[in-house]
């Protein structure tokens, strides 16, 4: 099993695999389950970043570029994705966000990604 996060040192037959963090060098002892643990949900492909990053969301979805942010995002929203970035997906949850007294609020039921950016929102 190849893996882009540790380099493979062994296995053994109990089910153990002896692994390198290609980044830190560190060597770790883990079950084929554990090891299957790092790729959820999987690294972009780009720059191996896990949880979100320029490339991707939270949500694992695709972030769009400088050019598609001008061109789509509502003008009440643009310095907001500029500066935080917003997928495709992110365009519809913007409308589920409402200020209220300063404050940004979401609407019941929103996802988490949508509960992110509020608290995003929030935080400048």
């Amino acid at each position: 099993m190849s893996d882009r996060r540790f380099e493979m040192l062994s296995s053994s037959e109990s089910g153990l695999t002896y692994v390198r963090e290609k980044r830190g060098g560190v060597m770790r002892v883990l079950t084929e389950s554990e090891l299957a643990d790092f790729n959820d949900p999987p690294p972009c492909p780009q720059c191996a970043e896990q949880f979100g990053c320029e490339h991707f969301n939270c949500a694992g979805e695709a972030m769009l570029s400088e050019d598609e942010v001008e061109s789509v995002a509502p003008p009440q929203w643009l310095a907001f994705a500029k500066a935080c970035g917003i997928s495709r997906e992110d365009l519809d949850r913007l409308k589920l966000i409402e200020e209220h007294e300063g404050e940004y609020r979401v609407a019941p039921g929103a996802d988490m990604r949508t509960q992110e950016i509020v608290l995003l929102l929030n935080e400048r």
